[in-house]
Formats: structure tokens, C-alpha cells, sequence
């Protein structure tokens, strides 16, 4: 189940947001982000989400890590996906506002709503490094050279897309998109995680 769960995890994510979008009284994929989910009428159970994302991520490290056994990079690889997955778990007991369709401004946040949304700026300003340093790893280790491209893809990607995300948000621009933006951020990262997870269990390493 261990050596499973890593690739369902982002799978399982995925489903669950889209059908509690779906079911949520009032919530708008369009125009709602995906942490809007865990204040709504379900949150718990996007909280819990959030959680089992985490412990996928956590998992998927220590999978790496054994997968590449190498012990120069072994503390490198945990300590990304580590951060990764505190990351989700902070989230995921740390409610975002619930803003409408107006410009983003730090007077109208809580102090919960700040410190969100705060932790992602942080996370965003981080991400560039662990980007770099993982895809320069994978590109030495058989099994997963390949994807090395479509890590610095992917994660440059969101990095960008988060970036302008945030400028828009700021000026009030397409706010009413602004949902479906952030999914279409995280989807390649998801995507990821999932080829990954895939490469690692056709080569039957175990956690």
C-alpha cells in the first residue's frame, strides 16, 4: 500500500477537489481557489485532502530517495519534499479568507488569512531552488533522467503561472478567473508527481 499510495495520492487529490467544487453550495471552479474548498461547507473534507497530499508527497521523497541511493542527495531529496509537505499540512489548519472578486489587500485579510497567504508567497519565493536542485538530481539517475525536462517544465511553470497569478490578484485583473488559473497552475505539478510515482513502482521499489 506504501509503494501505491505516493501515486494515487495526486489522483485522489484531484477527484476530490473537482467533485467537492461540484457539490459545494456557492462554490464556483471558474472563479474559487482550490484552498476556498476547506472553509466551505465540506472543508473538512478538502482539509483532509490537503493531509493525504501531504503524506503522498512525504512518501514520494523518501521513494526517491531510496529509488536514486545515493547518500549525498538523500538528505536533499526528503528535506524538498519534506518542506513540500509541511507546506500542505500548514494549509490545510490554516484557512484562507473568504474574498471575493475584488483586488487583493492586505486590510482586508485575517490574521489566519494572512499567514496563508503569506506561507505560499514564501513557498513560491523558495520553489526556483528546489527546482533546479531536483531536476539536476534526477538527471544522473537511470529511471528518472527522462523527466528532468519536464520537471524544470513543470515547476518553472507554476512557479511563473503563480507569479502572475498573484500580479493579476493584485491589480484585479481576470479576477473572476482566477480559480481556474490556479488549477491549471497545479496540474502539471500533479501530473508530475504522478509519472513519478509510476516510474518508481514499475521499478518495484519499495518504501
Amino acid at each position: 500500500m506504501l509503494r501505491i499510495f505516493p501515486f494515487i495520492s495526486p489522483i485522489i487529490f484531484t477527484f476530490v477537489m473537482l467533485i467537492l467544487g461540484l457539490v459545494t453550495p456557492g462554490y464556483n471552479h471558474l472563479n474559487h481557489t482550490i484552498s476556498r474548498l476547506a472553509i466551505e461547507k465540506y472543508g473538512w473534507l478538502q482539509s483532509l485532502n490537503f493531509i493525504q497530499l501531504s503524506v503522498g508527497l512525504y512518501l514520494t521523497g523518501n521513494h526517491l530517495a531510496r529509488h536514486i541511493k545515493d547518500e549525498t542527495v538523500d538528505e536533499i531529496i526528503q528535506g524538498i519534499f519534506r518542506f513540500s509537505s509541511v507546506f500542505l499540512v500548514i494549509a490545510a489548519f490554516i484557512p484562507t479568507d473568504p474574498i471575493e472578486n475584488v483586488p487583493l489587500d492586505y486590510t482586508l485579510l485575517t490574521p489566519t488569512g494572512l499567514v496563508h497567504i503569506s506561507l505560499v508567497i514564501i513557498f513560491l519565493l523558495l520553489s526556483p531552488i528546489g527546482i533546479v536542485r531536483l531536476s539536476q538530481i534526477l538527471n544522473k539517475t537511470p529511471g528518472t533522467a527522462r523527466y528532468t525536462r519536464y520537471t524544470l517544465v513543470a515547476g518553472f511553470s507554476a512557479f511563473i503561472g503563480s507569479a502572475i497569478w498573484f500580479a493579476f490578484y493584485f491589480m484585479g485583473i481576470l479576477l473572476e478567473y482566477r480559480g481556474i488559473f490556479q488549477k491549471a497552475i497545479a496540474l502539471p505539478v500533479l501530473i508530475w508527481l504522478i509519472l513519478i510515482n509510476y516510474t518508481m513502482m514499475r521499478h518495484g521499489h519499495r518504501i
